[in-house]
């Protein structure tokens, strides 16, 4: 397997979320910490749950599983999905924190890196095969 820098990249960024998102909801849950904010529980369940798929998430990046982006879109959608919820409730009812709020914002966009490198990753790939199958056939490299 060749080493690539975006791969480690996108792993380390989804594990080492992931893994603070987990400890750092189940703290509250448990009742380790307590905020000095509106904690929702809903909200926080579902983040240490998500967490765990991201753990997920990271192996199958690791193993360029061919679902690796299939699932980081999901995990992406269903951010930005709680995001609007979220947002919604803080400006509708006040049930939830505006830390609550700032906290899936960083949620989806540190998914949308994630995105955008395995993206890039994919694409170089794809970029490598195509130039080695010109390469196999006799084809000079147009590049």
């Amino acid at each position: 397997m060749k080493i690539n820098l975006r791969r480690i990249a996108a792993v380390l960024v989804t594990t080492i979320f992931s893994l603070l998102t987990i400890a750092e909801g189940s703290k509250v849950l448990l009742g380790i910490t307590v905020q000095d904010y509106k904690v929702f529980k809903p909200l926080l369940v579902y983040n240490v749950i998500l967490g765990v798929v991201g753990l997920f998430v990271g192996v199958a990046i690791w193993l360029n599983h061919t679902k690796a982006v299939v699932s980081i879109i999901t995990v992406l959608i269903m951010h930005s999905a709680v995001l609007v919820i979220v947002i919604a409730l803080y400006f509708l009812s006040n049930a939830v924190a505006i830390h609550s709020v700032q906290a899936m914002i960083v949620r989806v966009v540190v998914w949308l890196v994630i995105f955008i490198l395995v993206w890039k990753l994919n694409q170089s790939k794809a970029h490598n095969k195509n130039n080695e199958e010109q390469i196999n056939k006799g084809y000079p490299n147009e590049n």
